[in-house]
């Protein structure tokens, strides 16, 4: 055993200058590091094999979904198409409503208006106003046609286009515009 205490330490890989030169550190340091990239790697690798899993299932359940969606829809189709068809029959129905009691409103307006004596011969309606003609029996209940003319709802303009006096009657014949707002 005396032999022994002499030799402490045998390599029998001869010391190399590559391990100490750049290239040969470079590779060391590839090995050691490379390993735990190797290993980081495979654990992504995994990770990603085990989410497909689970993506697939959210996939699955996404295109189920969708499909029942999908024959939602198809079923409330012809409802759809009849409910669009009432609505574009309802459309002018609904302005021609919309249009005529403001019409209706005007007229009367104008009906209040006349008071007893006073008949209209002839009466023309448009958006934009009232153009008629008519008789009173007397100055008076025309003045007062007049009268209430002007206290009439949106009215502009109130324009006198032709005004007869019959002196063996009494009778005023006359034709009025009305403009509206």
């Amino acid at each position: 055993m005396a032999a022994h205490k002499g030799i402490s330490y045998i390599n029998l890989l001869p010391k190399d200058s590559f391990q100490f030169s750049g290239l040969g550190r470079f590779l060391g340091w590839a090995t050691t590091t490379g390993r735990v990239l190797v290993v980081l790697t495979e654990f992504v690798v995994l990770l990603a094999f085990g989410s497909r899993f689970y993506f697939d299932k959210k996939l699955n359940d996404l295109s189920e979904m969708i499909d029942q969606k999908q024959t939602q829809i198809l079923a409330y189709a012809d409802t759809e198409k009849e409910i669009r068809r009432v609505l574009a029959k309802q459309t002018p129905i609904s302005t021609y409503l919309s249009t005529n009691l403001n019409y209706l409103t005007k007229y009367d307006n104008l009906a209040s208006s006349i008071p007893s004596g006073v008949e209209l011969e002839k009466l023309n309606m448009d958006a934009t106003g009232l153009t008629f003609s008519g008789e009173a029996n007397s100055e008076l209940n025309f003045s007062q046609f007049l009268s209430s003319l002007k206290k009439m709802e949106n009215v502009i303009r109130l324009n006198m286009r032709d005004t007869t006096y019959d002196q063996l009657s009494g009778s005023v014949k006359f034709s009025i515009q009305i403009t509206f707002k």
